[in-house]
């Protein structure tokens, strides 16, 4: 599988059109990993808000805490609040359902650590 235009971006995307949070409201931006050129599919990471308006999510920073989600400060990543990674891949995901792509950015570093350590599901 070859790099291309839509590997190692960021794109926002509707819950729905995931497979495995079909039934949950509202949408997640994404980590694109792998793409599939001949299927139009992807794998994504989902890239989830460790903070809200009100302070830290307990929930959410156990997950930090037991590595299922890979922490990224608020410098490293422009969206308004402290994110993570969850490490847990979610495959084929549709490439044209996902919105600006390339708005969010994440600095060089973390997409490294990203593409390396978390999730190692691939197309084979």
């Amino acid at each position: 599988m070859s790099r291309n235009k839509y590997v190692n971006k960021i794109g926002y995307i509707e819950n729905r059109h995931l497979p495995s949070l079909r039934n949950v409201q509202g949408g997640h931006y994404v980590y694109i990993r792998e793409y599939d050129k001949a299927t139009g599919k992807c794998v994504v990471n989902t890239i989830t808000s460790l903070e809200d308006r009100n302070g830290y999510k307990v929930n959410r920073l156990k997950q930090v805490k037991l590595g299922n989600v890979y922490s990224i400060p608020k410098k490293d990543i422009n969206l308004p609040l402290w994110s993570g990674v969850s490490c847990n891949p979610i495959r084929n995901v549709d490439i044209n359902k996902i919105q600006g792509l390339n708005r969010v950015k994440v600095k060089k570093r973390h997409r490294f650590f990203i593409n390396k350590f978390l999730g190692r599901n691939r197309y084979d």
